[in-house]
């Protein structure tokens, strides 16, 4: 449920919190503060050396992987390493390539392997990209260029509907998918942001099209609206609003999707705004941006009801299975509409932290166990306290 780079800036116009920076975070304990009944997170590891995880990745029960970032302090970039778990014990491992952890991300292709990419900087050189797969045996580095149609050079957004069966849009637009035995490229109705599914025969792809209705001649748009669904056999479009702004026109008005979350096959939220390009340079005011998001109920799009209590200020980050979404902060929102903060533990005594101490649980990757129910969480324990406070690289599980 990554969102594309790209939306990054119109997520900022929206003013949503997004959850590719820090997925939780809780720093007050007192009593009397909405929980989740039955859900809460517990310690699964606490790194001996201040740092943070980033990011993670599970391709089996046994073979579960993180990204972490060691707190080197002094002015120098902190240095990178990763973390696996064998089905027995948690082990530190070396970076099969070079570089500062916030420039990767790891992701699993399903059966296909775990991915490590680089996460490109406006106008970084290519030869600078920086790629390795892990086949279940060994980090093998790869070229911007792989064999055949596998996924190349930056991922914009990964859905695992299935170990067998995963889809990837690439930074190019391209979209890419798994069966299983070899890598496929999917020709796509429309332009796409970003991708979510909830079944084989349940996926969703959103972003814009250049065509059809509302698109050119007078009052047209350059760009509308496009959610595409794929029912196991072929994408479509499916009919979504034509938006226009009032006139005076604004200069290159468009309207696009950026994300979408999908947690059913009638629980699917898709969110985007309306803008447009540059000023007129008339002393006419333009209109102002707006957000757009839009909710599908299994028949058609409709505009989206808030969110309920405190997820109306907040933004799924991970996909609970068909039960909902874990939104950032760690709250959890249910396709039933009940909103509940996730309760957490606080680190033990030896740790650096006193007991007056305030102490936030930083979650940067939410990740789903396959073939099991178990849920992961990647990221640090910040203490806030007078003096010495180090933050502790950790890994929590979800207790239901």
């Amino acid at each position: 449920m990554r969102n594309a780079v790209a939306a990054v800036a119109a997520l900022a116009l929206l003013a949503v919190g997004c959850g590719t920076q820090r997925s939780g975070a809780d720093a007050d304990d007192r009593p009397g503060k909405s929980r989740a009944a039955g859900l809460s997170w517990a310690f699964e590891r606490i790194d001996d050396v201040p740092g943070e995880l980033i990011d993670g990745a599970a391709m089996a029960p046994d073979d579960i992987w993180a990204l972490g970032s060691d707190d080197v302090g002094d002015g120098r970039l902190a240095k990178a390493h990763l973390l696996h778990f064998d089905g027995k014990k948690w082990t530190r491992e070396p970076m099969p390539v070079d570089g500062a952890p916030h420039l990767f991300r790891i992701d699993s292709l399903g059966s296909a392997g775990i991915r490590l990419s680089a996460v490109g900087r406006p106008g970084a050189a290519p030869e600078t990209l920086r790629y390795a797969l892990w086949d279940g045996t060994r980090w093998k580095p790869l070229d911007s260029a792989p064999e055949g149609d596998a996924p190349a050079g930056q991922l914009t957004d990964v859905e695992v509907i299935t170990q067998d069966d995963v889809w990837v849009l690439q930074g190019d637009g391209k979209v890419t998918h798994w069966d299983g035995s070899r890598w496929t490229v999917t020709p796509m109705p429309a332009k796409v942001a970003a991708l979510a599914g909830s079944a084989t025969d349940d996926v969703w792809a959103v972003g814009s099209r250049t065509t059809g209705p509302g698109v050119g001649g007078p009052g047209g748009e350059v760009g509308q609206l496009a959610a595409m669904h794929f029912d196991g056999d072929k994408w479509s479009l499916t009919k979504t609003p034509t938006l226009r702004f009032p006139d005076p026109l604004p200069p290159k008005p468009y309207a696009e999707f950026t994300g979408v979350d999908v947690a059913s096959r009638t629980y699917v939220r898709a969110h985007g705004a309306h803008s447009y390009e540059g000023y007129d340079g008339e002393e006419v005011r333009d209109p102002e941006a707006q957000s757009v998001e839009l909710s599908w109920d299994g028949t058609r799009w409709k505009e989206s009801e808030p969110l309920p209590g405190a997820c109306a200020y907040r933004s799924p980050v991970a996909r609970d299975g068909d039960r909902g979404f874990f939104m950032n902060g760690n709250w959890h929102l249910t396709t039933g509409g009940t909103c509940t903060k996730i309760k957490k533990l606080r680190l033990p005594a030896g740790l650096g932290a006193r007991p007056e101490s305030q102490q936030q649980l930083w979650l940067k990757k939410i990740i789903a166990v396959p073939g099991t129910g178990q849920v992961l969480g990647f990221g640090s324990v910040e203490v806030i306290q007078s003096g010495a406070a180090p933050d502790r690289a950790v890994v929590v599980s979800l207790k239901r």
